[in-house]
């Protein structure tokens, strides 16, 4: 087995997502994606409502910008409050980490179906040998 270069790349971003997901815990990660989807909803939702009160497209995209970082804190603080209430610390940040692995796992799943990685990474090609 002769590993690559790029397999090495997968291999630290596979540890940095992990540590991240044990340090933030599966709070702030269902945190960070209700955020996301509560600001990517007011921002479609609006956008065609703004173009009365707004003319500038520029000026738009400015207040959308600071309008989407204010939905997207608030949102986050309060889903994580609630979830680390439901949640003790060590189940907080084993599930963070668990939910790292499998969408690390995903990732390589996902990888392997690129031709053009599957060329350059020996852990796609087994990945796309076992999977595909």
């Amino acid at each position: 087995m002769h590993l690559q270069t790029l397999d090495f790349v997968f291999a630290g971003v596979a540890a940095f997502v992990c540590a991240i997901g044990l340090f933030r815990g599966l709070s702030g990660f269902l945190a960070f994606l209700t955020a996301s989807a509560a600001t990517a909803a007011a921002a479609v939702w609006l956008w065609p409502e703004s173009a009365a009160y707004i003319g500038s497209t520029v000026a738009r995209v400015a207040a959308f910008a600071a309008g989407g970082v204010l939905v997207f804190g608030v949102v986050r603080m309060v889903v994580k409050k609630l979830v680390n209430g439901l949640l003790a610390q060590p189940v907080d940040s084993i599930a963070g980490l668990a939910v790292a692995v499998a969408c690390c796992v995903l990732a390589a799943v996902a990888v392997s179906r690129f031709g053009i990685v599957r060329e350059r990474s020996h852990v796609a090609r087994e990945v796309a040998r076992h999977v595909w």
